[in-house]
């Protein structure tokens, strides 16, 4: 202890300052860059759908009334469609692949009941459906059609949320949808800064996202409805967007009467909510409104031709039973393919 207090052993500052200052000037100091943070994919989607609306609104010098529903029918025809026509491809294939795999279960359920039949019929069931599951994964998969191209429709929900997002800071409200349904719609005065973060009716952090106030969509609007950044003030634009989506999942290939009966519940919640949506959209500005219909509306039409000009051609029914026919020595067939 004593030998810490030595003059000769205890550390200098000035050597350490010496040593400090024989360091190259980077890490001497710290270096600031103006560049700002890389955004987020979101962010820069958002970002990118208001770019694109803008720039069409300058390129075809149209009212915002007429650029927000064409902007959603080029959106729905350069980028929807074309997923759309694969994931029908795909589906038609499965369709054709239906016999194939009927064939297969007789095939499965003798190995799992050979295998496991000893286990109780529930085992064997299990046994069974997983067989099957990685059977019908295998020919999918050597005939291109793999199942997970059945959910390629979801990939227009980013897009339609990015477009509804950047609508929503060109309108200048500080509320998400969920904010400006159970609310009202504030919209942020001309010359206020748009760029803060706040907290969205939704629960999400709006996030600083460089999106100012559209003030011409004030004065762009068409008929009843002038003013887009307001909501409807004769409330017909939210029950036109109820009637658009009930559309949509009522005049299905299906009929009504020939779905089972979780399938018709089914119909009747969503069409239970497509009624809901009016009532709860009364405070949104009209450009998102106008948006949202036009990209419904256009939806409807594309698989309409859809089915004219790509329609899925119908299942072939299993045999089974006496109408399986005859053999050869007139005994009756003893497979059943269905389930």
């Amino acid at each position: 202890m004593l030998l810490l207090h030595h003059p000769l052993l205890r550390p200098s500052t000035s050597s350490n300052l010496s040593k400090l200052l024989l360091l190259p000037p980077s890490y001497r100091t710290r270096a600031f860059h103006a560049t700002p943070p890389r955004q987020s994919f979101i962010l820069s989607t958002i970002t990118a759908s208001h770019d694109a609306l803008t720039s069409l609104h300058t390129i075809t010098n149209l009212p915002w009334a007429y650029t927000i529903p064409l902007f959603a029918i080029l959106i729905r025809t350069t980028i929807i469609l074309p997923t759309a026509i694969y994931a029908r491809r795909s589906t038609i294939k499965q369709i054709s692949l239906f016999p194939l795999l009927e064939s297969w279960k007789d095939v499965l359920r003798k190995e799992s009941m050979r295998e496991t039949g000893h286990l109780g019929p529930v085992v064997t069931q299990k046994t069974f459906l997983k067989k099957f599951r990685t059977k019908r994964g295998e020919i999918y998969k050597r005939h291109g059609c793999g199942t997970w191209k059945n959910f390629l429709s979801l990939a227009q929900l980013p897009i339609f949320l990015s477009v509804m997002e950047a609508l929503r800071k060109m309108c200048g409200s500080n509320q998400g949808i969920l904010g400006m349904m159970i609310g009202g719609n504030d919209i942020t005065e001309a010359g206020l800064d748009n760029t803060s973060a706040v907290l969205t009716g939704d629960g999400l952090v709006d996030r600083a996202i460089s999106i100012p106030l559209e003030t011409s969509l004030a004065t762009e609007g068409a008929l009843w409805f002038p003013n887009l950044l307001l909501a409807d003030p004769h409330l017909i634009l939210p029950f036109v967007l109820s009637g658009t989506i009930l559309l949509n999942i009522l005049a299905g290939r299906t009929p009504y009467a020939a779905m089972g009966v979780w399938r018709q519940r089914f119909v009747r919640s969503m069409g239970l909510a497509a009624l809901c949506v009016g009532p709860f959209l009364l405070n949104v500005p009209s450009a998102l409104l106008i948006y949202w219909i036009s990209s419904s509306g256009t939806a409807y039409l594309q698989a309409v031709l859809l089915d004219r000009f790509m329609p899925l051609p119908k299942s072939v029914a299993p045999i089974c039973g006496r109408e399986a026919g005859t053999g050869e020595e007139g005994g009756k067939s003893e497979t059943c393919f269905g389930t």
